[in-house]
Order: C-alpha cells, then structure tokens, then sequence
C-alpha cells in the first residue's frame, strides 16, 4: 500500500516538474518572442524620422512644395488606416511614374535623394511614407505582408491619374522586399512595368536569424530558430501577420515583369548573396549590379554615376519594349487601358 502511494506521489511530482519545466520554457520562449516582434515590427520605424539628415530633407520636401508644385497625397488603406504620400511632377509633362520605397526606419523624405535619378529620364516620382513609418498609419511593421496591399493601393490611384501611364517601383531594404512581394500580385494585371531592388533581403526569418545570432549572445543549447515560432505567434496574435509570410524568395517564382537587383558586395546587414540568390529564383526578366565598396543601401553614394546608368538603361529597355508589345492604333483611336497593364 506504502509502495503504490509512493509511486502515485512521484507520478505527480514528475507531472507537475515536466508541467513547470514545459511552462517555463514556453513563458521564456513568448516573453523573447514578445521582445523580438517589438524590436521588429513596432519599437523603432520612425527612428529616424526626426535626426538631422530628415531635417535637411524636410525644408528641402517644404521648399518643393511652395516652388515646385509638388503635392502632399493621402489615401485610405483597405485596412483602416491613412496613408501618405508626396507626388513631385517632373519639370516636363510626363506620364511615366516612378513609386519610391524606403527601408525600415526611414521615411519618403529618403526618397529625395534619389529625385534625380528619375526626373532626369522624364519619371514624375510618389514617395510614399509606409505602414508605421513617417506620417502614415497602421499600428506595426509587417516587413512587406500588408505593405504590398498598401503599394497596390498606390498604383490604382495613379491609374486613375495616369490611366495610360508608366509605372515603376524602386524599393531600398525593406522596400526593396515590399516591391518584390507586390510584384507577385502583380503578375494579375502587370500595371507595374518594372522594379528595382536596392539591398533586399530574400527571407526575413533568415536574416533575422542571422541578426539575432550576431547581436545576441545566446546560449549554445538555444537556436535562434527555436524562438521564431514564439515571435511568429506574438505578431499573428497582435497584427495578424508573421514574419514567415515576409519572404521575397517565394514571390520572385512567380514573378515575370523585369527586375533589377542592385547590391553592395560590402553589405553587413543584408548579405549581397540575397540579391544573388533572389536573382537566381526570379522567373522572369532580370539583371544584377553588385557594387564592390557599397555598404547598405548605400550604392547610390559610392558611385552615383554608375547608379544612374544601370537604373536608366534598364528603365528605358522596358520602356521600348512595353512599346513594342503594344499594338499598333489609328490616330483617331483612343487608347484601351488594358493595352497598358
């Protein structure tokens, strides 16, 4: 009788040490989880929205706006929130737009910087602030997933400006990776003729495994990729999204309008073997432009003149051959939108 107590005893006690050892694991696995989604998704998008280089780019976007007619924009996203944008029309009367996409912390003042790259090719450009970046709403980061939705967005209002325009997107970092996801949806219609990316990442859960086991001294029993479960859970419960959707690599399989990837070879926070790999899964047209000394999004500083070049030869490729592919019209037929798209 003695014995059978005990044994029911130890059964219980080793119940409840497997119950507390499981809760323990998995409280300590949803509180850093809940760290990483914070750091991630809602800690630090308008970082920089507020150091001295935004500054310099605010009265230059205020000086644009009171002498050269450039407009502040503001639509509704399918999910609630407002979006904001600046239109800056070029010089000569175009309908070729080019849409800019700033990387994670920044915000569409960013995209002044690469104002002439465009206007000079005749591109009027929309810098659109993202998600819970600068001026727009929405309540977290989600690396592309409901980004995609938001660029779309975009590109019905200037259909609707422009409904036989050109249009572009030129994403940097996270953008880069928003405008590779929009390219799969795009593949519905093809009203984006063509995309440049600047410094994407191919997965996010790769690099943020790479990230965390650089920048956090983790015990060796404990994988970076046992804690992305607990981090895909805690942004699914709190913006219904994970970080396993946020990967471009999947999307490019699809993707048959042109690409160019450009990247530098110097890059320390996304490696530029990204690029290549995304190069190497992208269906359909492509390039690649690898700039040796370039860091992180910043090929455009190292070397501005080749930059402009590559970007310029490719747009104007695919300018001419969207022209070709369009059939011939009599001067008296209006043009049909979706001879466009």
């Amino acid at each position: 009788m003695k014995f059978r107590t005990v044994c029911r005893l130890l059964r219980r006690l080793l119940l409840a040490g497997l119950l507390l050892v499981f809760l323990a694991v998995n409280g300590a696995g949803f509180y850093i989880g809940n760290i990483i989604y914070t750091e991630m998704s809602t800690r630090h998008s308008r970082l920089n929205s507020a150091n001295a280089n935004a500054g310099r780019l605010k009265q230059r976007l205020e000086w644009g706006k009171r002498e050269r007619q450039w407009q502040d924009v503001a639509i509704e996203s399918r999910f609630g929130y407002r979006l904001q944008g600046t239109f800056i029309p070029n010089p000569q009367a175009s309908t070729k737009t080019l849409v800019f996409l700033h990387g994670f912390t920044e915000s569409r003042l960013v995209g002044l910087n690469y104002l002439n790259v465009y206007l000079n090719d005749g591109f009027n450009l929309l810098l659109i602030d993202s998600r819970h970046h600068g001026d727009s709403g929405g309540n977290s980061v989600t690396w592309g997933v409901y980004e995609k939705y938001d660029l779309d967005q975009w590109v019905d209002w200037l259909r609707k400006k422009y409904p036989a325009g050109l249009i572009g997107v030129h994403g940097i970092s996270m953008g880069a990776a928003t405008a590779l996801l929009h390219a799969e949806l795009n593949e519905a219609n093809r009203r984006v003729s063509f995309y440049v990316a600047d410094s994407a990442y191919s997965d996010f859960e790769i690099l943020l495994t790479q990230q965390i086991r650089r920048h956090i001294p983790l015990p060796d029993y404990i994988q970076p990729e046992y804690l992305l479960p607990y981090a895909n859970i805690i942004a699914y419960w709190k913006s219904r999204f994970t970080f396993y959707q946020a990967s471009p690599i999947r999307a490019v399989r699809q993707v048959t309008t042109p690409v160019l990837y450009i990247h530098g070879e110097a890059d320390a926070l996304v490696p530029a073997e990204m690029s290549q790999k995304l190069f190497a899964e992208t269906k359909g047209p492509k390039q690649i432009q690898l700039f040796p000394a370039a860091d992180h999004v910043s090929a455009i500083y190292q070397d501005r003149y080749r930059y402009r070049n590559v970007i310029r030869d490719f747009a104007q490729a695919n300018q001419e051959n969207l022209l070709r592919s369009r059939r011939v019209r009599p001067d008296n037929e209006s043009p049909e939108v979706d001879s466009y798209l």
